[in-house]
């Protein structure tokens, strides 16, 4: 025999679509002797169940949406970044970046083409205050060169000349100094080598001195480097003299790569290539004139 207990609730599935509450009003010793009342539900009173129901789904999303990312619009933590104002998703964790007009062209400067500058550091103190002059005097404009210096394996005050230089500049009055987004990373590579030039130019410590050298570089340009850099100028801390326009001259080439070759006028002119490490130099270069690559 079956039981119910009093004012226990079924609901059952119509044929129509609708739904019917039968409610037991009495304890029901035999299923011929349950006596139901059935009570049809209005269409209005579902769809305003059904309403309700999702208007609290949403505002439970909300809620925990807020809690876990505090700064997010109610928009768009409903849209799950599908609203925007524009035809692309809108989302404060993902950079959307348009490169369409990104490349390097010969006249850069015309059309506001970034440079990122690296410079790799290490004990360079002595250098600074002359590095910082050509700093001063590019001509390229500053706020399209953004800055990226590495301080590795040093032992003097190299980073706090650094820092302190910068501030200068960027706080120049003459608004055409300040450059664009500066980096400085620390990192050192385990390189023991001095920094005399006996030590740095002589034969034997170039394999290892220049292994790590490669690795600081790769790993300050990975670091710096952006969508948005059309080019990338690496300049040695120590270098004397260089043109004041040197970022337009290397533009103008209008190629990929360029490779400087140094030299030393004291020497014949079959002798004067004084670099022998450079990537490529002396016979290879004769092999070059219809590439994209200028040494």
């Amino acid at each position: 025999m079956l039981e119910f207990s009093p004012h226990r609730y079924v609901t059952l599935p119509l044929p129509e679509g609708r739904e019917t509450e039968f409610r037991l009003t009495e304890r029901c010793h035999g299923a011929s002797s349950c006596r139901f009342q059935p009570r049809v539900t209005p269409g209005s009173l579902r769809r305003r169940r059904r309403l309700l129901t999702r208007l609290g789904i949403l505002a439970t999303i909300v809620l925990f949406g807020v809690f876990i990312w505090p700064g997010a619009s109610p928009l768009a933590l409903l849209s799950f970044g599908s609203v925007s104002g524009g035809d692309y998703p809108q989302l404060e964790t993902v950079r959307y970046y348009d490169l369409s007009n990104v490349q390097g062209t010969a006249r850069g400067w015309e059309r506001e083409e970034r440079i990122l500058l690296c410079v790799p550091l290490r004990d360079a103190e002595a250098h600074l205050e002359m590095f910082f002059g050509h700093l001063h005097n590019f001509t390229y404009p500053h706020n399209l060169i953004d800055l990226a210096f590495l301080v590795s394996d040093s032992k003097d005050r190299t980073l706090e000349l650094l820092t302190e230089g910068l501030e200068k500049l960027q706080a120049d009055d003459d608004p055409r100094q300040p450059y664009g987004e500066i980096s400085i990373i620390e990192k050192d590579f385990g390189q023991k080598v001095n920094q005399d030039v006996e030590s740095r130019h002589g034969f034997a410590a170039q394999a290892s001195r220049r292994k790590l050298m490669a690795q600081a570089r790769n790993w300050l340009l990975s670091a710096a480097l952006r969508p948005y850099h059309s080019w990338v100028y690496w300049r040695d801390v120590d270098v004397e003299t260089a043109p004041f326009t040197i970022l337009e001259d290397l533009m103008r080439h209008d190629k990929d790569v360029i490779v400087p070759s140094e030299l030393d006028t004291a020497l014949s002119a079959s002798d004067q290539e004084a670099d022998l490490l450079q990537m490529c130099g002396g016979p290879c270069r004769n092999g070059l004139a219809a590439s994209n690559l200028t040494i």
